[in-house]
């Protein structure tokens, strides 16, 4: 009896939650939203370039149509509008939280490419940008924080896929002589 009650404090102290920490989503410094940018250096013509990134889009995408919003080969560039499932976790059940919605740009010039993911915005009940979801006085606090970490977990595997995507040569295909 005597070492229960020596352990009952310990006990209670391990049982407290820690505070939560946002997710550390990459941000704009000029307006704080969420922003995902790099130039990547990559030995091959801009048009090789542009190449690989429409098979990238094509493959990546089920629907990869639907989430173009500007295809310039001219200018090697691709403007996708595309979205995604967020789905938050109620007593063992995952339900859909809504729709992330973002744009993403590739651009590419010689020996290099650019990636841009902004205007993320969180589709649900309402429409908003999602950077609301990081206001740590929100009673669904831990909701909202675990949609930002799906989001980024999202975002981390498009560009890992992308990356690994632009350094592999596009392959011309022979058709048929008649």
């Amino acid at each position: 009896m005597l070492v229960a009650l020596l352990l009952l404090p310990a006990a209670m102290v391990w049982a407290q939650k820690q505070p939560l920490a946002a997710p550390e989503l990459p941000r704009s410094e000029e307006n704080n939203q969420v922003y995902y940018m790099e130039v990547v250096t990559q030995e091959a013509p801009a048009a090789e370039l542009f190449k690989r990134s429409v098979i990238w889009y094509r493959k990546f995408y089920k629907n990869p149509t639907g989430v173009l919003e500007l295809y310039d080969s001219l200018e090697n560039k691709l403007v996708l509008k595309p979205q995604f499932a967020v789905f938050r976790d109620k007593k063992g059940v995952q339900t859909q939280a809504g729709i992330v919605k973002y744009t993403l740009t590739l651009a590419c010039r010689e020996g290099r490419y650019r990636y841009e993911i902004k205007d993320v915005n969180l589709k649900a009940a309402s429409y908003f940008p999602i950077e609301r979801l990081f206001n740590p006085n929100d009673p669904d606090i831990e909701d909202n924080y675990h949609i930002l970490s799906e989001t980024h977990k999202y975002f981390t595997n498009l560009l890992a896929d992308l990356k690994a995507a632009m350094k592999e040569p596009s392959v011309k295909v022979k058709r048929d002589d008649w």
